[in-house]
């Protein structure tokens, strides 16, 4: 009987102890109710979801307090901002190429027959270019171009650059020069040369029939126009001469319509100078 008291006594002071446990650990605050910073954010990032449901991107920036307003910008409308930004640049350089396109050259000398070998023709553009201050090249300066053919392809070429404007002077050897004046490529050098240069140079006109109203462009066809000075002969000239691969029978005339007669009519001045 004294050994069941015992144990009644040991079972009273463990229950005892267990209550006391379970006092203590109630009265401990509770360590999950609390949240860090991060976790603050993202509830009030939500709660700015709610409050600003409905409204734009752009009106709910506006709205915002300042020191929400860049998160918001970053998070929700900095990626839309840069595509924006990018195709608008891509289109504004697109435009700008159609509408203002880079400017042609200030003198385009086309060269038929080898009538300068491509090493003279560099040589030639480039001192051409010292001289009259332009830079070489398409883009507003200087060009002589020897890729010109006396054939189907070559001439087609020449016509449809005429047509746009784009070449001044043509230089080649005799026989390709009075095909090209038979298809009323170039001017009467009586009314493009200056008054100075006809005085000069008239010794070195050359005189060759044009076109006619009445000839039958072909390929083939020569000119049964007026006859009227369209080339100038450059056996005389002297900077032409001191290229090396230039042919001394070689003309030189001005194409009608050429967007730069005046830059053409300097050219011959240096190349009679």
């Amino acid at each position: 009987m004294a050994a069941s008291h015992h144990r009644h006594r040991s079972n009273e002071a463990s229950q005892r102890r267990r209550e006391a446990e379970a006092g203590m650990e109630s009265s401990t605050p509770y360590k999950g109710g609390e949240i860090d910073s991060r976790q603050a954010e993202a509830i009030d990032t939500l709660s700015s979801a709610n409050e600003y449901q409905g409204q734009s991107r752009i009106q709910t920036l506006r709205k915002l307090p300042w020191n929400r307003k860049w998160k918001y910008f970053r998070d929700q409308l900095l990626a839309r901002t840069v595509v924006i930004a990018a195709i608008v640049c891509v289109v504004v350089y697109i435009a700008v190429q159609i509408l203002a396109p880079a400017p042609g050259p200030k003198l385009y000398v086309a060269v038929f027959d080898d009538a300068v070998g491509q090493q003279g023709a560099a040589s030639l553009q480039s001192q051409v270019a010292k001289r009259l201050d332009l830079p070489e090249g398409r883009k507003g300066g200087v060009l002589v171009d020897t890729y010109f053919s006396n054939d189907e392809n070559g001439i087609s070429k020449l016509q449809t650059m005429i047509a746009n404007h784009e070449i001044d002077a043509i230089v080649a050897t005799p026989k390709t020069f009075k095909q090209l004046s038979g298809y009323g490529y170039l001017t009467n050098l009586d009314s493009s040369l200056t008054k100075r240069q006809r005085t000069l140079l008239s010794g070195d006109f050359v005189t060759m029939k044009g076109f006619k109203d009445s000839d039958d462009p072909d390929f083939e066809g020569g000119g049964k126009g007026k006859a009227e000075p369209f080339g100038l002969s450059m056996t005389d000239f002297r900077q032409w001469n001191r290229l090396k691969s230039a042919k001394s029978n070689a003309l030189i005339g001005i194409v009608r319509e050429s967007p730069n007669p005046t830059t053409a009519q300097r050219l011959i001045d240096y190349l009679s100078a």
